[in-house]
């Protein structure tokens, strides 16, 4: 009786050590990293890994024999960081001879780098504060009537408006998306970035040609009642401006 006691209690210790990873996520793993796939086993002479979930939810069936090491049984690959997010490992082994399944996650970011509770929205946040500041200057720059206070903040308001696109593409690279959709961010920030950097050079222009038409009227180079190719581009008299 103290025999099959005995013995019951060494199935039961001996199932728990595989089981366990059911509840195991083994760790942060780095964007198409080659990694070992591990698993424990006191008593088994076998561990297969048989399927892996991807983050976007398409499930691999196979059939991969881990190399044993004393109660250690690893399987080296290249091709299970691809996506960014969770990943599923299934597998079973013979557990005191009992066939017996396991399944455990781990996480795939850009950077191998788990990312910590609340940042998200922290960085959420970050982002309205750069965007509300880069709003702020171009507000500032409308407001000015000297051309240069305007050329400063129209090219500073730029400079956080390029901040703010810069962020949220990083915010995207390290959150668990897939890459078409980082992909994705990056060309529709790209594409952004142009247009803005086209209109405000053309803005900067239009000032800086505005400038150099008050400083001709300035050193009388121009009487100010010629409304001039400046004034025309700029788009308002430059008279009233200052």
């Amino acid at each position: 009786m103290v025999k099959i006691n005995l013995f019951l209690v060494l199935l039961l210790v001996t199932s728990l050590t595989l089981v366990s990873a059911t509840e195991t996520n083994i760790g942060t793993k780095k964007l198409n990293d080659c990694i070992d796939l591990i698993q424990t086993c006191a008593d088994c002479t076998y561990v297969n890994f048989t399927s892996y979930t991807m983050p976007n939810g398409t499930r691999i069936i196979w059939e991969v024999e881990g190399d044993k090491s004393w109660t250690s049984f690893t399987y080296y690959n290249c091709s299970l960081t691809s996506i960014l997010g969770t990943w599923i490992i299934d597998g079973h082994g013979d557990v005191g001879g009992l066939d017996t399944v396991f399944t455990y996650t781990y996480e795939v970011t850009a950077t191998g780098n788990p990312t910590p509770d609340g940042m998200p929205m922290f960085q959420m946040g970050l982002i309205i504060v750069i965007f509300g500041i880069s709003c702020f200057l171009l507000y500032l720059s409308s407001a000015m009537g000297e051309v240069g206070f305007k050329i400063f903040f129209l090219f500073t308001s730029l400079v956080f408006l390029m901040a703010t696109m810069l962020t949220a593409y990083m915010v995207s690279m390290d959150g668990n998306v897939v890459a078409t959709t980082n992909a994705t961010t990056l060309g529709l920030i790209i594409i952004l970035g142009i247009i803005l950097f086209i209109i405000f050079i053309y803005i900067m222009i239009r000032q800086t040609i505005n400038a150099l038409d008050m400083f001709k009227i300035s050193r009388g180079l121009k009487m100010d009642t010629n409304v001039g190719v400046g004034r025309k581009v700029g788009g308002f008299d430059t008279k009233r401006a200052y």
